[in-house]
């Protein structure tokens, strides 16, 4: 019955999020098209790391272990990678559910309790959002808070604050998502260890595999969860620190950390062949004061401002603080939620004192902390979240008890007044992002092209149907959030140059920045990228049949495509000399895909 029970929740939960989704599925827009583009490279490649599908001959330098597992799914389940990706989503999410929901189900033994922390963590918004809300309802006349303002505390905003609920809402199957059930499913297994006295191999196994797993999708979740697992066996010894000896329990200390940095160990060992190929672009670690000191910066929103500390975290921490009050002398059983709440508190209070150097501290320095406060406070959320479920029922019994009368009625109504806040944001969401006519409800992400640029959206099907292995293909090249790059994100094909900012990303020179003073100009790697679009450029625009056959040989292109935006970014583009350098393999209105003879 519990199986049944579990699976109809299951596949209700998925049902009801691609039916939502199916409202706007499309996947273009913000950065979809970058998330879409290494799902398809990962499920067309024959090897890893696999060829970057927008920088021909270079190796991906991005985590794509991610988009990866989600492609081998829809490879074996026989589903265009344009429905994946919408499915993919949906699993993210139900995994998510059923596992956050678990762990507060298991803790509280209320069910009800579980359903709340998957509203709290995966759909609620923030007091701060909310706020947002009530003040552009009160103008005359009435405003809107655009749903987008969820991540952004203040415009102009320097610091990214997302959570979940955004993350479902848009779409975007960034590794930070994509890692997020792995991420709870750690949490799960070391609540199971947390609960054990003895080793057990199989449980550290597990551990090892989940902690590498996490780190493959998301680099940023190994930080957190290692940092936690070693909190947690310091915890788990406190549970027996009146009954034991003090040399005991200093040896199990020991015996526990060295277990610990047993299995971190173990994870890095599995995850080897993936980081000896991986360049990393982090810098290393910042000393906010001393960089803000440094490049003179004011008004960046450092520290954060105290009203946007408590609308982000306020209604989570003042109800863990008010449970751990009233069960002030039951701590003992709350040991792995605070254990939770350590690394979450030291999340909110470091990401203030240190951050991650990355390409913002060099090229845009008011926007230093952003990846930080985003990455690490994405985690914060999603444990305070479970925590609160998990601790909040002692403080309703607490409520509920004669002794302290009014004023613990009057702290729950408090509660129960800031928890409203997080229904802000879904309902928002759900009227701006999702408002369509549910006339055409579709989840072929690639649909929007049948009206938009049906030309693309017929040789892309093309393309998918009778070319099976990657190619290097030519497009226009143009910068990022555009439709540039279109046919080789839906196709898994290879272009010479795709979106280049986001390339110049993956690629920053850290040697070079690390050389680079406040206000200087240093070469980090954009000379490159932009040598390959000039190159592009010239590609098309030439009229000299031999510049252009150096060009076809120096990056190895096997198709050429000529469609409404290559003849939109190319005004002088000649194309006549293409039937000369190959034969037309597929022609479309007045798009053309050529083929290249090599």
């Amino acid at each position: 019955k519990k199986i049944v029970i579990l699976e109809g929740v299951t596949v209700s939960l998925f049902l009801g999020y691609l039916f939502i989704r199916a409202h706007n599925a499309q996947i273009n827009g913000t950065e979809r098209f970058m998330d879409m583009a290494l799902m398809t490279a990962a499920g067309k490649t024959h090897y890893f790391p696999f060829i970057d599908p927008w920088y021909a001959g270079k190796t991906v330098n991005y985590y794509y272990y991610g988009a990866y597992l989600m492609s081998l799914i829809s490879r074996l389940a026989q589903i265009p990678f344009s429905l994946s990706y919408n499915f993919a989503l949906g699993l993210v999410f139900t995994q998510s559910a059923l596992l956050i929901s678990g762990i507060v189900t298991r803790i509280t033994g209320l069910k009800r309790w579980g359903m709340f922390a998957v509203f709290l963590a995966l759909c609620s918004g923030t007091l701060f959002y909310a706020n947002c809300v009530l003040e552009a309802g009160s103008t005359n006349p009435p405003g809107q808070c655009y749903f987008a303002g969820s991540t952004r505390l203040y415009t102009p905003s320097y610091i990214i604050n997302e959570i979940p609920s955004y993350s479902f809402t848009v779409g975007d199957l960034h590794a930070h998502l994509l890692a997020l059930p792995f991420f709870i499913f750690f949490l799960w297994l070391l609540y199971r260890y947390f609960g054990i006295t003895n080793t057990n191999k199989w449980l550290m196994l597990a551990m090892a595999l989940g902690l590498a797993t996490s780190g493959m999708v998301n680099l940023w979740d190994m930080v957190t969860l290692s940092c936690l697992l070693l909190i947690v066996s310091v915890m788990k010894v406190l549970v027996n620190l009146k009954t034991e000896k003090p040399s005991t329990t200093l040896n199990n200390v020991g015996r526990n950390i060295l277990c610990a940095l047993g299995i971190i160990g173990s994870s890095l060992l599995l995850m080897l062949p993936a980081i000896l190929r991986f360049e990393s672009p982090v810098l290393g670690i910042g000393f906010i004061p001393s960089y803000v000191k440094l490049y003179a910066l004011k008004d960046v929103q450092w520290p954060t401002p105290f009203w946007g500390l408590i609308g982000m975290w306020g209604v989570l921490l003042s109800g863990i603080l008010a449970a751990s009050i009233a069960q002030r002398k039951r701590l003992k059983n709350f040991l792995f939620p605070l254990a939770l709440v350590c690394i979450s508190v030291g999340i909110i209070i470091g990401v203030e004192l240190f951050f991650i150097r990355d390409i913002y501290s060099v090229t845009n320095p008011p926007f230093f902390r952003a990846n930080t406060t985003f990455k690490f406070g994405y985690h914060a959320w999603v444990m305070l979240s479970i925590v609160f479920c998990t601790m909040i029922p002692s403080l309703i019994t607490w409520a509920r008890g004669k002794r302290y009368g009014i004023g613990a009625k009057i702290s729950i109504t408090a509660v129960a007044i800031t928890l409203l806040g997080g229904s802000f944001y879904p309902y928002q969401a759900l009227t701006q992002f999702y408002s369509g006519d549910g006339k055409s409800l579709t989840l072929d992400g690639a649909n929007w092209m049948k009206s938009d640029t049906l030309e693309d959206f017929e040789t892309i099907s093309y393309i998918n149907k009778n070319i099976k292995d990657r190619a290097i293909l030519a497009e226009a090249v143009g910068d990022s959030y555009t439709n540039y790059s279109r046919i080789t994100t839906y196709t898994g094909m290879i272009t010479p140059m795709g979106w280049t900012v986001h390339e110049w990303t993956w690629r920053f020179n850290t040697k070079q920045a690390k050389l680079a003073k406040p206000g200087e100009q240093i070469e980090t790697g954009w000379g490159e990228i932009a040598k390959v679009k000039e190159d592009i450029n010239t590609l098309y625009i030439t009229e000299d049949v031999k510049v252009a056959r150096d060009l076809l040989d120096k990056y190895k292109i096997q198709y050429l495509y000529v469609g409404r935006l290559e003849r939109v970014a190319y005004p002088g583009l000649f194309e006549e000399k293409f039937n000369q350098l190959g034969n037309l393999e597929y022609q479309t209105g007045g798009s053309r895909l050529y083929r290249i003879s090599q």
